[in-house]
C-alpha cells in the first residue's frame, strides 16, 4: 500500500478548526484575524491549506461562532468578496 505523506501530514478539519478557533478566543470580539494566519501556523505549505481554511470558516460563521469582516465593517455570516477578516461574534450578554 503507497501512503501519501502529504496528506498524513495535513492538519484534519477538526484540528483547523480548534486553532481558528483558538485564535479568536485569544483576540477576543474586538479584534479580527486573517484566515491565512490559522494556515500559516502550520507551516510553509500554509497556502495548501488555505481551501480547507475557508470551508472552516464558512462553517464556523454559519454557527454563529465567528463572523466575516472586510474593511473594518461586520458582514456577518455573508462571505465578501476578495481578502476578509474573522472575529469572535459579539456576546449579545445573554
Amino acid at each position: 500500500m503507497i501512503v501519501d505523506d502529504i496528506e498524513e501530514t495535513r492538519p484534519t478539519y477538526a484540528v483547523l478548526r480548534q486553532r481558528m478557533l483558538s485564535l479568536a478566543a485569544r483576540r477576543g470580539a474586538d479584534k479580527s484575524f486573517c484566515p491565512s494566519e490559522v494556515a500559516r501556523s502550520f507551516g510553509n505549505s500554509w497556502t495548501e491549506l488555505m481551501p480547507r481554511i475557508h470551508q472552516v470558516a464558512e462553517q464556523l460563521c454559519a454557527e454563529r461562532l465567528v463572523e466575516y469582516q472586510k474593511g473594518g465593517i461586520s458582514h456577518g455570516q455573508n462571505r465578501p468578496s476578495g481578502a476578509y477578516r474573522l472575529c469572535l461574534v459579539p456576546d449579545d450578554g445573554d
